[in-house]
């Protein structure tokens, strides 16, 4: 019997699903000049990317790697236009810009050759962007004292069964007054 198709929906899991290859992307970014400027400035960054999420760039180099269908250069403001247009979006984080492209850590995680990259020269930091905390990750979590559990004694209680006879009595009688 053959197999049904079951059309896909969203993902519902925040695990990996995809790689992407960060050099098809680039050439993708590059010759692709159909495609809108933004999305094309957003696979130029990704093709850049270390593994902490900064994309770092010369100045004016953007505007060379993706130029306009004629072949021309852009002009620096707009290609900040885009960059606010991806920061908006949650795209790319909100000290993105011009000189370094940062890649939330919510939005992707980069396994590459590139190990301890250097710090950027944009930001001082090869720290992450976290979105949801709107600040950098640490590059190590808080060391914090482990202590050991202490769970309290419990004092054996001797006779219960006189308590539970006197509360039934209570509850007995209560029912008996109406």
């Amino acid at each position: 019997m053959p197999k049904i198709y079951k059309p896909f929906t969203d993902h519902s899991s925040d695990g990996m699903f995809a790689k992407l290859y960060l050099r098809a992307i680039g050439t993708v970014a590059r010759e692709q000049k159909n495609l809108s400027t933004d999305f094309r400035l957003f696979l130029l960054g990704l093709q850049r990317v270390s593994n902490r999420g900064h994309a770092p760039f010369n100045p004016g180099e953007i505007s060379s790697l993706i130029p306009q269908k004629t072949g021309e250069m852009y002009e620096e403001r707009y290609i900040n236009s885009l960059i606010r247009t991806l920061k908006n979006t949650g795209l790319l984080a909100p000290a993105s810009n011009i000189r370094c492209l940062i890649y939330p850590v919510e939005l992707i995680v980069l396994t590459t050759d590139k190990k301890q990259v250097a710090e950027c020269p944009e930001h001082g930091t090869h720290s992450s962007w976290s979105v949801n905390n709107n600040d950098w990750v640490p590059d190590s979590l808080p060391v914090s004292e482990k202590k050991e559990v202490i769970v309290p004694l419990i004092q054996p209680v001797e006779d219960i069964s006189d308590e539970l006879d006197e509360i039934y009595l209570r509850i007995e009688g209560t029912n008996g007054s109406y």
